[in-house]
């Protein structure tokens, strides 16, 4: 069995560990060696069982001794691309749970976590490191870039190119062709029609830009 470690200790790790367990049932893949949290208050606390054991520091060190598999249990765009380049000789794994429907024609990178009720349509490609969460659907050629995170029931058309660390909020719908651009934010039951530029956020219907983030 690979020894899968899952980074991050929030809520979004408890669907990660469950989705470990129903692929275990099917086929023993995956043994769970541990939590790893940068937030040391967290450490020795428990997941569903699985104990936080350590930093990613820590989890380094376990890499230069043993070959170490690992997913990154946290939504947040901008906190994934940094502990995926403070990681070092780690095996990012996609997890995809065994309900979603996945076009043999779609490319996936690494270090992907596909929730249960997901459907992706053919020619689709899905980066590194994103996130996708229960019952979303995308239909024929979506392109996600690193980092993007879906949230719960979003039905994104065809042809729409979503750039990195973008957010899309729960419910919401894109409908074809748009692009949204890097590190923006779509509310939660946002209908976009427009196309939707780097670092802003838009919510409503239609949707419409609310605020803009400078932080870089």
């Amino acid at each position: 069995m690979k020894k899968l470690y899952i980074v991050g200790s929030g809520g979004f790790s408890k669907q990660v560990i469950e989705i470990v367990e129903i692929i275990n049932k099917k086929q023993e893949i995956y043994e769970i060696e541990g939590i790893i949290d940068d937030d040391k208050s967290m450490l020795g606390k428990k997941v569903f069982g699985y104990k936080v054991i350590g930093t990613t520091n820590h989890l380094n060190e376990i890499s230069k001794k043993e070959k170490s598999y690992a997913v990154i249990a946290i939504s947040n765009g901008r906190v994934k691309e940094k502990i995926s380049k403070i990681l070092l000789n780690i095996n990012y794994i996609n997890l995809i749970h065994p309900s979603a429907v996945i076009s043999d024609y779609t490319n996936i990178g690494q270090g992907n976590v596909i929730c249960g009720g997901v459907i992706i349509n053919p020619d689709c490609i899905i980066g590194d490191h994103c996130h996708i969460n229960i019952g979303s659907t995308f239909g024929h050629d979506v392109t996600l870039d690193n980092y993007v995170t879906i949230m719960p029931g979003s039905n994104i058309s065809g042809n729409v190119n979503i750039k990195c660390k973008a957010m899309i909020g729960t419910g919401s719908v894109i409908i074809q062709g748009l692009e949204i651009g890097s590190e923006t934010k779509i509310g939660a039951g946002a209908v976009l029609t427009k196309n939707a530029y780097n670092k802003n956020t838009y919510v409503g219907v239609p949707a419409k830009k609310v605020s803009y983030d400078s932080k870089g």
